[in-house]
């Protein structure tokens, strides 16, 4: 009798464990977005006002299509007239409006701004792209195999730490500080699924070296070396390396609710530390649409690279994503796209809680950039209905 009173209760704790997770899950979601009967819009850009609208309508529809909180974009026209735009909230409750100003993490176009400090630093004679791995690593798998050029374009065959389960399960804590050297031996002890130069692999970990690479050459921080090299020049006052630079007012929280693999919606607040510190030069940067479409732009108008570093940076290798369809190459730094039958290049930064896309056309010279405070949207739709909307 009490074994079945025992069986009894246990069942009914199980259910009701399970119901409070359900209800979280449930509740947590992102309610629909109504643009508020008030809203003016203005200082747009240098775009006539039926584009902008366009631009602006596209922008909130794809906030209940994608189930998102907030967007941010910014588009550039080849004739150099652009947009900016904001849509949403910067919270779930719906109260405080998205503002173009706001910072976002912006995840792996961190990677872009890393391979411009490393190309840099090739064309001051501090490194060339053919060093091995194991002028810094002597110890590291491989390391005498692997080259710059390798860990840029992902050919180096080294596994990706993010995959690991002990990161992912230790990057919960929002408290957590990664030490870098922890990270690479979590990827070495990996199996690697290539040897050196064997194929195509997206790995983190590269970006990682590359961002240490960088500070033992010049002897001064990552963050410094951005902003040194590239925000400073640009102006990206709304550009910040976190937690390596002290987190700015405009910065505010991200949501998960696929990445963490918990129920509910999961806030990244502007204060967290774990995934910024495990990201490092492959993905800690928080920016805005703005700031990184004026980035893109000076990348690609030669206001940053010779032009022998730019011609490496665009020379891809065959890259296909299993999971992104529209991926086919990979440069240094930057990713090639097939969106609607148009060749971009540019960056994806995926985060947990937040995603940013920026993409150039070389044949067509516009640029487009969205980011959001939510993990994992696809951002490729919305960009291509940006696209077709072009004046």
């Amino acid at each position: 009798m009490l074994q079945a009173h025992w069986k009894l209760w246990s069942g009914i704790l199980i259910a009701i464990v399970l119901a409070a997770l359900l209800a979280l899950r449930l509740t947590r979601r992102v309610p629909p977005f109504e643009i508020p009967a008030d809203r003016v819009l203005s200082d747009w850009g240098s775009m006539d006002a039926e584009s902008a609208e366009r631009m602006q309508s596209i922008l909130d529809e794809n906030l209940n299509t994608l189930h998102v909180p907030g967007l941010q974009a910014f588009v550039r026209l080849p004739d150099g007239r652009s947009w900016s735009g904001s849509s949403g909230t910067a919270d779930l409750a719906r109260r405080i409006p998205l503002r173009r100003e706001h910072c976002l993490r912006v995840g792996s176009t961190t990677k872009t701004l890393t391979a411009v400090v490393i190309l840099k630093l090739v064309e001051q004679g501090s490194l060339s792209l053919e060093d091995p791995l194991s002028k810094w690593f002597p110890d590291y798998p491989n390391a005498e195999s692997i080259t710059i050029h390798q860990l840029l374009n992902h050919t180096s065959g080294i596994p990706d730490f993010l995959q690991s389960p002990e990161v992912i399960m230790k990057s919960i804590l929002p408290s957590q500080r990664w030490v870098m050297q922890d990270l690479l031996d979590i990827a070495a002890r990996a199996e690697p699924p290539f040897p050196p130069g064997g194929g195509w692999h997206y790995s983190n970990t590269n970006y990682i070296l590359l961002g240490l690479i960088a500070e033992r050459v010049t002897d001064q921080p990552a963050a410094q070396l951005m902003r040194d090299m590239i925000s400073a020049p640009l102006g990206l006052t709304n550009t910040h390396f976190i937690p390596y630079e002290p987190a700015p007012r405009m910065l505010v929280p991200g949501f998960d609710r696929d990445l963490s693999r918990f129920p509910g919606m999961l806030e990244i607040s502007p204060s967290n530390t774990s995934w910024a510190t495990a990201a490092f030069t492959s993905g800690a940067l928080a920016s805005t649409a703005d700031d990184l479409g004026t980035f893109y732009h000076a990348l690609f108008a030669g206001e940053l690279l010779s032009p022998p570093s730019m011609e490496a940076m665009t020379t891809f290798v065959q890259a296909d994503n299993p999971g992104f369809e529209a991926q086919d190459g990979y440069g240094l730094g930057l990713m090639r796209l097939n969106v609607d039958g148009h060749r971009l290049i540019g960056h994806v930064g995926e985060f947990m809680g937040s995603t940013a896309i920026a993409m150039h056309s070389p044949e067509d010279g516009y640029l487009m950039v969205l980011t959001s405070n939510l993990s994992f949207p696809d951002l490729v739709a919305p960009l291509g209905q940006l696209q077709a909307a072009l004046p």
